[in-house]
């Protein structure tokens, strides 16, 4: 059984923890949206900040969100407020009233999806796409020595001595990254290496996720037919209708892996795990999987969750369903610089994937006729 994993390398600092966010539910953000008409991109996605969602926003609300306030600012807020919503239930209003699918029907939608991921992820092509992450984090606030001059002139620690604290900083924009990953062989491939290498998980100090292109749904499946996994709901979205079902995967039973900091490295852990599955019934394909890691002391602090939509995109002139978005989520600790003092810090990456291309190279055999005069043989001796 493959594994996929979570991999991040955090900055180091001393926090209390921020002020908690204001819970609101899809209706009474729109309310507040409705009474904001006219203010400020600033003011608004100032006030959106110290918001959390408690039930999943839709790509269809977050499209009209970000159509209503067009701003940058607030495009950036309802990002993180959809992306961190991502594996929450829908709002009740959202959930068509459709029929319970009789026990037969459920057993063969779930066939139909081991079928399919049993002969569509090895069908594969070789191929590449572009990665595009929009990386959003907090800054919890930090403690740091107050110095004083040496005697030399040179600061210098002064043991003992007040700290001064930052200030806390809500999620944020912290970069945008767009690079070319490739498939090839059934592996996905970021440039030369493979990416189950776990040194490309070390970048630029980003959350780094893995398994998109096939893996993950390997795992997921592999792991919840052999323990719990039951039906949910029917959901509505731009390609149709869609059976959900509910997994859990309990402790020591679960190839899902997560690498949290620890003492200036990491510590590999394998967390049990919940989420959803929502799949095509006719042809039992997956359009949507959430992955949450349910954490036990003394690491019960810690979060980690991923998100992936699929949907068919076209490589090379044949239809194939690919991951077309996918959101990391995670909270992890970060130790201080002094005495290994323990604080937290929230990361969230926003991915699309866009561009597929066959990975394939290209020859053409020149005639006398195509070849110029630069081009052209020296003559024989």
């Amino acid at each position: 059984m493959r594994r996929i994993a979570f991999l991040l390398l955090l900055t180091l600092g001393f926090a209390p923890q921020a002020l908690a966010a204001k819970l609101v539910s899809v209706a009474e953000l729109e309310q507040f949206l409705a009474a904001s008409h006219g203010q400020s991109d600033a003011r608004v996605a100032r006030q959106l900040s110290g918001f959390e969602l408690t039930e999943r926003a839709s790509s269809a609300r977050l499209a009209q969100w970000q159509a209503a306030f067009p701003g940058h600012r607030c495009h950036e807020a309802f990002t993180v407020l959809a992306d961190a919503s991502a594996i929450l239930d829908l709002p009740a209003a959202d959930i068509p009233a459709m029929p319970l699918p009789e026990h037969d029907e459920l057993k063969a939608m779930l066939r139909k999806t081991v079928d399919y991921l049993n002969t569509t992820i090895s069908r594969l092509p070789n191929f590449y796409a572009t990665r595009k992450t929009d990386y959003f984090e907090d800054t919890p606030p930090h403690a740091t020595t107050e110095q004083f001059a040496s005697p030399a002139g040179r600061p210098r620690s002064a043991a003992g001595s007040p700290s001064v604290e930052s200030s806390y900083l809500p999620m944020h924009s912290a970069g945008t990254s767009s690079v070319i990953v490739s498939y090839r062989e059934g592996h996905e491939m970021r440039g030369s290496k493979r990416a189950d290498d776990d040194s490309l998980s070390r970048l630029d100090g980003h959350l780094t996720s893995r398994g998109e292109f096939g893996h993950i749904l390997i795992v997921v499946l592999g792991n919840a037919i052999h323990n719990k996994i039951e039906w949910s709901h029917w959901e509505k979205d731009s390609s149709g209708v869609s059976a959900v079902f509910r997994y859990r995967v309990p402790q020591g039973q679960t190839n899902y892996m997560v690498l949290v900091p620890h003492r200036g490295g990491t510590e590999q852990t394998f967390p049990a795990f919940h989420g959803e599955l929502a799949i095509d019934p006719d042809d039992g394909s997956i359009v949507r999987v959430t992955v949450i890691a349910d954490f036990y002391p003394p690491l019960e602090q810690v979060k980690s969750s991923i998100l992936v939509e699929y949907a068919s995109v076209s490589i090379g002139g044949a239809p194939y369903i690919c991951p077309i978005k996918s959101v990391a989520l995670a909270k992890m600790p970060v130790e201080g610089e002094q005495d290994f003092v323990m604080s937290y810090q929230t990361q969230l990456n926003d991915v699309a994937f866009t561009n597929y291309h066959l990975f394939r190279s290209e020859s053409r055999v020149l005639t006398g006729a195509d070849v110029t005069n630069d081009q052209a043989p020296p003559p024989p001796k």
